[in-house]
């Protein structure tokens, strides 16, 4: 649900707002309680995967299409 802002606060706090939009946050900005726009990331936020994540990875059978399927996982992707 992305967070209710203000025009003011959007002015005063642009620096903030720009950093959580980066990490996937969205704003529904507002004047005189009315909806003005929406500021969302053009990018879906991904989850960054740690070492510790893929440790826990375990390929059984293993087969030739292993490294495509990791890529996938890692990077995401069809």
């Amino acid at each position: 649900m992305p967070e209710t802002i203000g025009v003011k606060e959007l002015y005063s706090s642009l620096t903030k707002i720009t950093r959580a939009t980066n990490r996937g946050e969205s704003f529904i900005v507002m004047k005189h309680a009315k909806p003005l726009f929406r500021i969302e990331p053009l990018l879906t936020h991904q989850k960054e995967y740690t070492f510790d994540d893929l440790k826990k990875l375990q390929f059984k059978g293993g087969g030739r299409h292993t490294s495509g399927n990791v890529d996938k996982f890692v990077y995401g992707g069809p």
